[in-house]
This record gives C-alpha cells, structure tokens and sequence, in this order.
C-alpha cells in the first residue's frame, strides 16, 4: 500500500499533535491517543469508494477525536473520524453519533454529514471504532465571516434559526441519546421514536453517551447503581444527574479549588438531599412541560463547525461535529451560538443596540472597541429576534425560562467537578424567583439569612478564583485542561 501522509509519519497518526499541555502531559496525551490499523481503514475507505486505494491522508487533530482526510486515487474525499478515550463511553459516542448523523441528514433538512461506513465495535479489524462520511462541502464560516456584509450576515442568522427550528419540531418520548435500534439490545434501555417520526422503527433513545457516564469513572460498587437513562421525565433526569454527582464524591477532587469552594462530601450530600424536594416540586409544573420537552440539539455551534457555500454567504451547506449530541430538556439545550454571544450590558428584548450616550467623548480605541460591541450586539439582537419569529417555542425556552432552573440542571451533573458554590447558588436563587416562575406556594427548600450571607462570600471568592484562572488561560493561551 503505497499511501502520503501529508506532513506526519504513519505512526505519528495515532498521537495527539496538536500542541503541548502545560500540566499532566503525558495523561493528556494519553486521552488522546488511539491506535488502530491503517491498511485496513484504508481497506474501509475503499469499500465505499468503488474501490478506489486510498492515495493520500491528511490529519486534522481534534480534542476528542482523530479526523483524516482521506483521498483515493478517482478523487474522491471522505472523512474518517476515530474516537479519542476522552470522547466520551466506548461503544455508545460512536454509535450515536452515527444514528444521530443519518437520522437529521434523512429526516431533516438540516445540513450534515452523509455517513458511508462505521462501526462502534473496537475488535473490528481496523482495531478502532470509526465513522467515515463525507466531506463537508463548502467553506468554513470563520474563514469568510469578515468579509460577509451585513445584509448578508442576517440572512445567514435567519437560516440558521430556522434549521433550529426544524431540530425543536422533533418530539422525542425520553432524554438520552439517539441511536439505531439494532445498537442497544436491552429493551429496557431504549425508547421508541413516534411512529410519525420514525416510521420504520429504526432509531431509539438509549442511555446518554456522553463522557460523564463513561465506564470506570466510578467505584466500581457504586457504577451500577447509577442510572445512565433513557429517562422518561424531567425529574428522573434530575435525580439520575444528583445521583451522579453524589457518586463522583467517593472519588479524588478533580478541581484546583481552595477547600471552601470545593465543599466536603458531607456538604455535597446534604445539598443534594434537599435539592430533591425542589426537584419533585418542579417538574409539577405544568406551563414548564413545553419547554421542557426532550429536544435533540447541536449545541456547539461555532464558526468552524458551520460550513456555508463559497458562491451565497448565506446558504448554509454543512453543520459538523454532532459528536456527544443529546436528547435533552429544551430550556437546556437554547443557547447562543458560540460567534453570537451578546456582550455585557446587551438589551434582551426587542430593544434595537446603540452606542453608548458618550460616543463623541471616547479616545479613538475606545470608539472602536464601543463600535466592535455594538455590531456584536446587533448579530446578537438578529438571532434572538430571528429566533422569536420563527419558533416563539424555542424562543419561551432560551429566553423566558427562569435562568436558575437552565443553571440547576446544568450543573447537579457535576457538583463534585465544579465545586459546591455554583450549585447552592442555583439553589439559592431558585428560592429567590419561585414566585416570578409562577408557583404560587411557597418553595420546599429554604436558606436562611446568615447561610445566604456565608455563600455570597464564598461566591465572591469562588468568581475571583475563576477570573485569575481566565486571566492566566489568556495570557498563556491555552484552556482548563493545560
């Protein structure tokens, strides 16, 4: 097999190569590093290229994955995409990926990938899983992004919404992950789509496959009591996360956080104890069911998973990296697009941004950066507008759904990793808003004066911690892993 590796060896395939870590290198490197038969992937690409060798490979490294651009001798152009250990649990990232892939590119008119082979069986003889698709078509968003015109930037925006939009029609019956049905072969782990939307009954909801799960995180005499889903509502959702995090407590502190950040195990327990209550009570709320609905999202949108034609800036041709999607709650899955973020002080509501009151009295750096802002804003103040009228459902999720309740079910999850003040600070604030979101009792949990006076130092402490460590990942330009 005569093959060219652009720029790297066969062997330096496997490794990560994309930079170095600056803490617990060798652990990093070894998340990400995977080996598997070359000559037999290439056997793969073949299979579904009428046959063709596979001439030439380019690797584009990811943070959880290995992507190959893999050329044959006709021209043609696929993408084998190879899971990391860090991806997420083995078997299931792969397989629902895959599911999750064919199911929008057939069901949907949403942009992605086509997949032309894959297996989440690591003993296949390429030795690894993998999935090989096709190759985006178009252009990377972040590479045209500053020459787009600002007609055309709304039009973008606009099709955007409105692909979400498809996303949010799609009414699953439980939370987890999507897969083919033949994947998961325990009945009582898998949910049936609606007839309506699964006509052949091809696809199912199975447990999450997302790398909080994964095998072996846990002490082994607590895994198995962990419930990975799929869970049909939201408080066996909300239990099945709390019951996680209080299992992570038996394990080593992941964080850096000083000692009253992190929180003991006693304290986790405890809070999570009464978090319970607040749980069984919320998911009694019926005007809170729509937003709650079981969505499949793409939560990750930034400009380089976003592939647009190089003739009309304003057709979207791809959405990629569908990697670790969930079935989840939908007031959870609304967020802004990564690239459309609104800017502190942004006006929420159909509100039009402006430049600040004292424009004309500004240095000429600072006119540019109050210019910067606002055209931020104004992409901000399109997607959230556009977003309204073309789904006021998922616009009643992303923008009118309390925050502490989105806050609460992000992070029961992860108690232990985050450390225990964000978490009471939900908490907290839910009993502050319980009347704004519309319960007319009064709340089961409750924090008194000097409980709540202890957590807004500790909450002080906890943000200035953080600050320091976004102050240090920017100068040194790097992320939390190093």
């Amino acid at each position: 097999m005569d093959v060219t590796c652009v720029d790297i060896s066969a062997n330096d395939l496997f490794e990560y190569s994309n930079g170095h870590f600056l803490r617990d290198e060798r652990l990093q490197f070894q998340k990400r590093r995977v080996t598997f038969d070359l000559r037999k992937l290439c056997d793969v690409v073949a299979s579904v290229s009428d046959g063709s060798p596979v001439c030439s490979i380019d690797k584009m490294e990811g943070g959880f994955s290995k992507a190959l651009l893999m050329t044959t001798e006709n021209g043609t152009e696929v993408v084998a995409k190879i899971p990391c250990p860090n991806a997420g649990r083995a078997m299931y990232t792969t397989a629902s990926e895959a599911a999750v892939l064919h199911y929008v590119q057939t069901s949907t008119s949403v942009p992605a990938l086509k997949v032309l082979a894959w297996s989440a069986d690591a003993s296949n003889p390429v030795g690894a899983e993998y999935i090989i698709m096709e190759k985006a078509p178009g252009i990377q968003l972040f590479k045209v992004w500053a020459n787009i015109s600002a007609v055309d930037r709304l039009g973008l925006i606009k099709k955007l919404t409105q692909l979400e939009k498809q996303l949010a029609s799609i009414h699953s019956r439980a939370y987890g992950s999507l897969y083919f049905r033949h994947s998961i072969l325990i009945d009582s782990e898998r949910v049936l789509l609606d007839s309506s939307l699964d006509p052949s009954a091809m696809f199912c909801i199975g447990p999450s496959c997302g790398s909080a799960w994964t095998d072996g995180t846990f002490p082994a005499d607590i895994s198995s009591d962990l419930d990975a889903g799929p869970w049909s509502n939201l408080l066996q959702l909300g239990i099945a996360l709390s019951r996680r995090s209080v299992a992570r407590t038996h394990l080593p502190v992941a964080g850096n956080f000083p000692s009253h950040l992190q929180g003991t195990k006693q304290d986790h327990v405890c809070l999570h104890n009464t978090a319970k209550s607040l749980l069984q009570r919320l998911t009694e709320r019926s005007h809170l069911w729509q937003s709650s609905k079981p969505t499949l999202w793409h939560t990750d949108l930034h400009m380089g998973n976003i592939f647009v034609s190089e003739d009309d800036y304003t057709q979207i041709t791809s959405l990629i990296d569908w990697q670790s999607t969930s079935i989840s709650p939908l007031f959870v899955q609304v967020r802004w697009p990564e690239f459309l973020k609104p800017p502190e002080d942004y006006p929420q509501g159909f509100v039009h941004p402006k430049l600040l009151s004292n424009f004309e009295e500004l240095s000429s750096d600072e006119k540019e950066v109050a210019l910067f802002k606002k055209d931020q804003a104004g992409n901000s103040k399109a997607y959230e507008v556009a977003t309204y009228l073309n789904s006021h459902e998922v616009y009643a999720a992303g923008w009118q759904v309390d925050n502490a309740l989105r806050e609460l079910f992000k992070r029961i999850g992860d108690t232990w990793d985050d450390g225990i003040v964000p978490f009471r600070t939900c908490l907290i604030d839910m009993c502050k808003n319980w009347e704004h979101m519309g319960f007319q009792d009064s709340c089961p949990i409750h924090f008194n004066a000097s409980e709540i006076a202890i957590h807004e130092g500790q909450a002080k402490d906890y943000k200035r911690w953080h600050d320091i460590q976004d102050i240090a990942q920017r100068y040194l330009d790097t992320d939390t892993e190093g």
